[in-house]
């Protein structure tokens, strides 16, 4: 099997598919970004050392938070352009929902960096659970009235 070349014509063929594709981008790259500045906040649960500046948030927390939103955004793509099942959106569904629970159980007591990735996986679960009922509406109006 041969794929081809990953460009910048082939990727702006993939939003313009469909422009939900755009919106899920735009929101990624917001969810990202704040995630990212949330990190550099200042924590005032650190205890004050002999320094009087604030502490801020580990940046180790910030880095895996980053890798893992890649890791599931680039789950979710590669679902996408590789399934041509209706049923992916299950699939996806199942994929948002791991990064969910697993994000979820830290949420007592998280930081605003946490706290905005489990912001994220609940709104990509959210759009994969919409998606997934419209897909299981749309064939079981195919299957009562037929094409």
């Amino acid at each position: 099997m041969r794929t081809k070349r990953l460009s910048l014509k082939s990727i702006k063929a993939y939003f313009y598919a469909k422009p939900l594709r755009i919106a899920f981008a735009v929101l990624w790259l917001f969810f990202a970004y704040q995630i990212i500045a949330s990190g550099f906040l200042p924590n005032p649960y650190a205890l004050p050392d002999d320094n009087p500046e604030p502490h801020s948030y580990s940046m180790a927390l910030v880095i895996i938070l980053m890798i893992s939103m890649i890791l599931n955004l680039s789950l979710l793509v590669v679902i996408d352009v590789y399934m041509r099942s209706r049923w992916k959106f299950l699939i996806m569904l199942m994929m948002t929902a791991l990064f969910l629970v697993y994000f979820g159980m830290m949420a007592i007591h998280a930081p605003p960096s946490l706290a905005w990735m489990i912001m994220w996986t609940f709104l990509s679960f959210i759009l994969c659970l919409i998606l997934c009922f419209c897909q299981t509406f749309l064939f079981i109006l195919r299957r009562s009235f037929g094409k």
